[in-house]
């Protein structure tokens, strides 16, 4: 019995002890909603983070027009500074210098997205879509192109070219008056204004040596044409969209003949546009698709066109 009573004690203690036990092994489990805590921020970190990688604004398109100055004011250039033109013989907006033409004077090509610099009214812009399928930047009603005689931004080499070619303004227009850029001979003193005056006296009608032969070409080199149709009385017939193709060859003043043309082969004619130089019985004609000197963009299409050569007769 001693024994057992005796037991009795022991295992009440070693019970109590064992509770006792359970209870402080309870209370540390309270720091588990500290772990909860920090398994939440792990899992919200890495979704801020992303959050905040994504981009604010989407990419904006690149500009490619932006407003110039120069010798002729503000003007429209391209992204690098190169001054753009507009060809006075494009019509509603369609580009009409293509080939050789495009070759002088590229296009200025433009992603439909395209966007404009400061200062700049967005409304101006519009595009064409050019015969190759390329889209070129229209201001007003010009496409817009520029000119491979400009080397460096600022350049205005390409005015008045062909009486055709104008720099275009920041308004949607052409620049038709101001002065033509100056050429290296005006910068230097007295042997400039002696090259100035020569060239002030260049022949009107003159010949030049071309792959069809001597051909007649007008002061700046530019070969004149003859139109078939005009034989008959020696009266212009090329007019409306022909004219815009086809420019007359006129002359302010009475023309200048350059050696190896007889006088006696060269009139003129009076036309609504002006006076009009005359080889022979035929009335003379630039081609909008010449651009530079010895250019023969305009041999015989249709069978119509020809150059002329000296003796006032068409070369085939």
């Amino acid at each position: 019995m001693f024994t057992s009573r005796a037991l009795i004690p022991v295992v009440v203690a070693a019970s109590l002890l064992a509770a006792c036990g359970q209870a402080k092994s309870d209370t540390p489990a309270a720091p588990a909603a500290p772990a909860t805590t920090v398994e939440a921020a792990a899992q919200v970190a890495p979704a801020t983070t992303v959050a905040a990688a994504a981009p604010a604004v989407a990419p904006t398109a690149a500009v490619v027009v932006k407003a110039g100055n120069s010798d002729l004011g503000k003007i429209l250039v391209g992204a690098d500074g190169l001054t753009m033109y507009g060809f006075t013989n494009d019509v509603d907006a369609k580009s009409t210098c293509i080939g050789t033409c495009a070759e002088q004077w590229p296009p200025v090509l433009v992603d439909p997205s395209f966007a404009v610099g400061p200062g700049l009214d967005v409304g101006v812009f519009a595009t064409t879509t050019r015969d190759d399928g390329t889209t070129q930047l229209v201001s007003g009603k010009s496409p817009l192109y520029f000119f491979s005689g400009d080397v460096t931004a600022g350049d205005v080499n390409g005015q008045k070219s062909g009486g055709v070619w104008f720099v275009a303004g920041i308004d949607g227009g052409l620049i038709t008056e101001g002065a033509a850029p100056v050429a290296p001979a005006d910068t230097t003193p007295a042997p400039a204004a002696t090259e100035v005056a020569a060239v002030a006296v260049a022949p009107s009608i003159q010949l030049a040596d071309t792959d069809l032969g001597q051909v007649v070409v007008d002061a700046d080199g530019l070969t004149l044409y003859l139109f078939t149709k005009d034989g008959d009385g020696g009266v212009p017939t090329c007019a409306g969209g022909c004219a815009t193709a086809w420019p007359p060859a006129l002359v302010s003043d009475a023309p200048v003949i350059g050696e190896g043309i007889d006088p006696a082969l060269i009139t003129i004619v009076d036309t609504p546009e002006g006076k009009q130089l005359k080889i022979g019985k035929w009335p003379l004609h630039r081609l909008a698709g010449d651009a530079a000197a010895g250019e023969i963009n305009g041999q015989a299409p249709g069978g119509v066109w020809f150059v002329v050569g000296a003796d006032a007769k068409s070369i085939k």
